[in-house]
């Protein structure tokens, strides 16, 4: 199997994880400031390993700290609307499948972008995709 296939997998069972224990922090009422600061440690932590063994320092350009923060804040905001659907209420069972339809949004800006092919293959993807998300919200 493809390496860059392995990791793709790989982070898409993290990514799931993740969003499930959003799920257990809500349902066991966990203070959300706390939850938010301890699921942002890790990526300290990764920041400092990974700028460990980097053979460069860290270089800051208009575009690295423009992309990097509006990067930041559109995940903040996916983070803290999800919790905060999951936390009113809101079945994983529904919220899930819906937000896991994000994966639309950069494979049509990929095409639109940078030329990436949109086989016949894909774009059945996608729209089974958008058939699940219909039949998982029912």
């Amino acid at each position: 199997m493809n390496n860059t296939i392995i990791l793709a997998t790989i982070s898409m069972a993290c990514a799931g994880l993740a969003s499930f224990s959003n799920k257990i922090a809500t349902e066991n009422q966990i203070h959300f400031p706390t939850y938010l600061l301890l699921t942002s440690l890790p990526y300290f932590i990764l920041i400092f390993i990974v700028q460990n063994n980097a053979k460069e320092p860290m270089l800051f350009t208009p575009f690295s700290v423009t992309l990097g923060l509006s990067g930041g804040i559109l995940g903040c905001i996916a983070f803290y609307t999800v919790y905060t659907a999951l936390a009113n209420g809101g079945d994983g069972s529904t919220i899930f499948p819906i937000t896991s339809l994000q994966v639309v949004i950069p494979v049509v800006l990929s095409y639109m972008i940078f030329k990436e092919p949109l086989t016949l293959t894909k774009l059945s993807g996608l729209g089974f995709s958008v058939i699940a998300l219909i039949l998982l919200t029912r």
